[in-house]
C-alpha cells in the first residue's frame, strides 16, 4: 500500500454533504470516495487519450470500420472539462 498525505481541498457545502452521504452508503470514509473518484477520472482521460492516439495511428493506415466505430465512441463520450 502507497504512503498516505493528508490534504486540505476546498468543495462546495452542497457536494461534500452529497459525498458525505454516498460514502457513509458505502460504508467508506470520506478520503477514500474522492480517491475513487479521483483514480476514476485519471483513468478515463488515461483511456480517452489512448483512444485518441489509436484513431489517429488508425487514420494513417485507415481500416475504415474501426476508425468509423473510434471516432463514434469519441463523440459519445463528453470530454470532461476538467482536461
Amino acid at each position: 500500500m502507497e504512503d498516505m498525505v493528508a490534504i486540505e481541498i476546498t468543495v462546495p457545502q452542497s457536494l461534500l454533504t452529497s459525498v458525505e452521504e454516498q460514502s457513509a452508503a458505502r460504508d467508506e470514509t470520506v478520503s477514500r470516495f474522492f480517491c475513487r473518484g479521483a483514480e476514476t477520472l485519471l483513468r478515463r482521460h488515461k483511456e480517452r487519450r489512448m483512444l485518441e492516439e489509436y484513431v489517429q495511428a488508425r487514420t494513417k493506415m485507415p481500416d475504415a470500420d474501426e476508425v468509423t466505430e473510434a471516432m463514434r465512441t469519441l463523440k459519445e463520450e463528453p470530454e470532461s472539462q476538467d482536461s
